[in-house]
């Protein structure tokens, strides 16, 4: 599941290859009725599993913010869909669609939270621990950089703002055990992630305080929800 920042959109991506899309606004959006989330619309894009969604961030054609919604799957395709033209239980429409990864496996994505570009730019990671910076507007990438190497490909990213620090960073987290931070902008530089054993088996999810001071994390079959303090000082040495 992915939220805005706004809170008024929430996606999810299912074992079905389906990507759904649910909003909070007014009852069939009469202004008379209460606001409550509803369920906007649904797709089956991808042909196998579906890995990862993420929102973005962008411009409408009169310069207002808008946002985007994506996914990738090991079908090897990125798909783009249409936020503001999907009515209430209809299709959820797709703006655009391409195919990212030549032999690799996809496994997760993130809107790139460097503002360093006037693009709007989406982060991918694959099995191969690679990570790429696409350009979905112009289905190009604009930068191939090797990741972390610890424990086993990345399948969930978050974004992370450190008090103190100017640049950004992201929390990552593998299928099992391991959990890491990345601090941006992605240049392949191994001395700019970190990894520890977190949990003894599967990681089924994560999330950062507010404040960006504390991690938590959530095992699978060891039924525990673990708190972490953060603290990239050691990162920053070593670069």
């Amino acid at each position: 599941m992915v939220v805005t920042p706004d809170g008024k959109y929430f996606a999810v991506c299912d074992t079905n290859c389906a990507v759904s899309l649910f909003k909070k606004d007014h009852i069939n959006g009469d202004p008379n009725k209460p606001i409550e989330w509803q369920f906007n619309g649904k797709i089956k894009s991808h042909e196998i599993a579906c890995s990862s969604i993420s929102f973005g961030d962008g411009l409408d054609k009169d310069g207002n913010p808008m946002h985007r919604l994506f996914s990738i799957g090991k079908d090897r395709r990125m798909f783009e869909y249409d936020v503001y033209g999907s009515a209430y239980h209809t299709q959820l429409p797709v703006l655009n669609q391409f195919i990212i990864e030549q032999e690799a496996l996809p496994t997760s994505c993130i809107w790139y939270p460097l503002k360093d570009s006037k693009e709007g730019l989406i982060l991918t990671s694959n099995n191969d621990y690679k990570m790429k910076v696409w350009n979905p507007q112009d289905k190009s990438s604009r930068k191939t950089c090797l990741g972390p190497t610890y424990g086993g490909e990345i399948i969930k990213m978050k974004e992370l703002n450190v008090p103190g620090y100017e640049d950004k960073y992201l929390v990552y987290s593998t299928a099992k055990k391991v959990i890491g931070l990345i601090k941006m902008p992605l240049d392949g530089n191994p001395n700019k992630t970190m990894g520890l054993i977190a949990h003894p088996n599967e990681i089924a999810d994560f999330c950062v305080s507010q404040d960006g001071r504390y991690l938590f994390t959530c095992g699978g079959a060891d039924l525990s929800v673990k708190m972490w303090s953060i603290d990239v000082s050691p990162i920053e040495n070593a670069i």
